[in-house]
Order: structure tokens, then sequence, then C-alpha cells
């Protein structure tokens, strides 16, 4: 007998729905080359299955085989379904590790303090962290990143300290989210990925403050409340 929720239909190598006619051709197709007596195809489990699902196709229980098939099918579909599909993840579900206040009360804002003394100190050698379910990872994951860049001012080009549209700036501040897509093979817990953002940028104007992001997943049974968001 074969496993349950075998699909008979695969085990006979026939379409659901077939006919009883179509049921014994095949079966008596597969008995001549998998029948216990047939010498090198032969194959006692194999032939115990094809009887199987013979029987089952052929009987009075086929109706509620074929009941159970198709509840068990549509499951199965939704499910492919849904792993085609990702999920897109709130703002609210990216972090940043550490607040510029923060490091402001320690001491780690001070001029000629870099990132990477910083997070020497911290102890933290990445820059956010995406906030996951464990039922989510079934799914490839979009997560929306907002960030703070610098624009170039369009009028000015940079150079006019006189420029009305930036104030003599040069550039102002704006903000670019970014749209990242995580394949399921990647959702790892406490992996570390880190993007180039050169390839973010939109046009020769906007300027992210760093070259590169690095993430961090965190796989939670429940996604605890948080205080603050990332805006």
């Amino acid at each position: 007998m074969p496993p349950l929720h075998t699909n008979l239909y695969e085990v006979l190598e026939i379409p659901f729905g077939a006919t009883t006619e179509e049921i014994k051709s095949s079966f008596r197709r597969l008995a001549k080359l998998y029948h216990p007596d047939i010498p090198f195809t032969g194959s006692y489990a194999k032939f115990q299955s094809i009887y199987f699902a013979y029987q089952t196709l052929t009987g009075v229980s086929r109706k509620q085989y074929d009941e159970t098939f198709k509840k068990n099918y549509a499951k199965a579909f939704l499910k492919r379904k849904l792993e085609e599909h990702p999920i897109v993840l709130p703002v609210s579900r990216v972090r940043f590790t550490t607040g510029i206040m923060d490091l402001a009360k320690r001491g780690l804002m001070r001029k000629g303090f870099r990132n990477k003394d910083r997070r020497k100190v911290t102890g933290i050698d990445y820059d956010l962290v995406i906030d996951l379910k464990e039922s989510e990872i079934i799914r490839p994951v979009i997560v929306v990143i907002p960030l703070t860049v610098r624009i170039v001012c369009r009028d000015c080009m940079g150079s006019d300290p006189h420029c009305p549209a930036c104030s003599g700036k040069g550039s102002y501040k704006g903000y670019r989210k970014l749209n990242v897509e995580f394949p399921v093979s990647s959702l790892i817990p406490s992996k570390i990925f880190e993007f180039d953002l050169s390839k973010f940028r939109p046009d020769s104007f906007t300027h992210f403050k760093k070259k590169f992001l690095r993430v961090k997943l965190l796989i939670h049974k429940n996604i605890p409340l948080r205080t603050k968001t990332a805006v």
C-alpha cells in the first residue's frame, strides 16, 4: 500500500477524472512492467502500489477518494501560490540599531569618531534589523527600507551660494525608500546582508549618506512590540 496522501492517479500515470477503461488499460500496461514475476523490471513494492491504486479507483471507494483528492489538491495549490507571491513587510518591521541621541549620550558622536569605531564600542556591526515571523519565512519577503539622502540642487548644481532654491547650500535633505526582496532560501535567522547603495541611486543627483548598508534578519515566533519605528 502506498503512503497516505499519495496521488493514485500519478501512480497509474493517468489524469484526474480518467475513465474506468483508461484506468484498466493503464493498470495492464504497468503490470506488464512491474509484476514481481517480470525479470529485470519487476518490483513487488511498485506492483503493490499500482494494484492498490487500481482497486481504489475502480471500486466503490473512488468517489470518497476523489473528494479527498480535490480538497488536498486545492490546499496544495493554494500553498504553492502563496509561496510564489512575496510578503511586503510594513516599515514598522525595520529598526535602526542605534539612534543618534543614544550615540551622543555615550560620547560616540564626537568629531573624529568614525563609524567603524562606534561599531567596536557598541558591538553592533550592522545598520538595521528586520523583524520576521516564523510563519513568514515560507514565502519571499519584500522589505521597504526608508533612508535619508542628500539631493544636489538641480537649479545651481551645488555651485551657487546665492541660489534661492537651496538657500545656497548646494543640496537639500530628502528621503528614499528601498524595496529589497529576500528569496526564501536567504531567510536565515541572524544572517547579515550587505547592500551596495550605489545600485539603488535613482539618478546622479541623489546621494546616500553611506556606500553600504548592512542589514540583519531576526526571526521571532511573535513580533515584539516596539515603542519606536524606523521612519
